[in-house]
């Protein structure tokens, strides 16, 4: 896994990293969303988003502009990435 940008908010206390990985078919992007905002640490790491960077880009820092937190991550992703492919 080889990091690519890592954005901070909430004063440190919640980050999104975006992450690649060589694969057999190329690069995959993957996002890992962090949050030490209420009692206990929480993370989530979502894996193979997109081969490509700029949506990937994208969709990291609209993740961190809208404070979405690990719990949610999966899902906010998923929608994301639906709505972006649907004709």
């Amino acid at each position: 896994m080889k990091v690519i940008t890592k954005v901070e908010t909430a004063r440190g206390r919640a980050a999104y990293v975006l992450f690649s990985e060589t694969t057999d078919s190329g690069e995959k992007y993957g996002i890992t969303v962090r949050s030490e905002l209420f009692k206990a640490p929480e993370e989530a790491t979502v894996r193979d988003i997109t081969s490509e960077r700029e949506f990937a880009e994208k969709l990291l820092f609209v993740l961190a502009d809208n404070l979405v937190l690990p719990s949610t991550a999966d899902e906010v992703i998923e929608e994301y990435v639906a709505a972006a492919f649907t004709v």
